[in-house]
């Protein structure tokens, strides 16, 4: 092997590394807050719950405190995650790759579509006298962001 391709495969070995931990860390891809909800939405199981909220924060550097210090943004926030779900939303993604050391950028957009469990779980806590589960009045729909707040930084 030549120093030139040893050197290539270095550069190439490099910008894969760069590429990996961009695509870990990248702030255009669906929030970490919104992927929480999200997986708090989508099962009803706790084992399988706390799997997934657990999974989305070691992939996320200091989420953690984050959810621990700002309880209050957090909670309107959570909200607003929950409004997006429950709506539908558009991602834009980047992806990057390194080839021989030369990068490029790709842009891509994503439309994520309305969640029936993010709908069925905002009308039936905002508007608990028209909307419930079993087509009777529910409660009073108070403490709902508050459970997914605490779901999230338990999980």
């Amino acid at each position: 092997m030549t120093i030139t391709s040893k050197k290539k495969k270095s550069i190439a070995t490099l910008g894969a590394a760069i590429a990996e931990h961009e695509k870990l860390n990248n702030s255009s891809s669906t929030s970490a807050l919104q992927q929480l909800v999200e997986a708090f939405l989508s099962t009803n199981n706790p084992a399988k719950r706390a799997k997934r909220i657990t999974e989305i924060k070691s992939r996320y550097t200091g989420i953690d405190k984050m959810l621990k210090d700002n309880s209050e943004l957090l909670a309107a926030e959570v909200e607003q995650a929950l409004i997006r779900a429950a709506t539908g939303y558009t991602v834009t993604e980047k992806k990057i790759r390194f080839v021989n050391g030369v990068k490029t950028v790709e842009t891509v957009e994503r439309h994520i579509p309305p969640s029936n469990a993010a709908i069925e779980f905002y009308l039936i806590n905002k508007k608990p006298g028209k909307y419930s589960r079993t087509g009777g009045v529910s409660g009073d729909g108070e403490g709902k962001i508050a459970e997914i707040v605490e779901a999230l930084k338990n999980g």
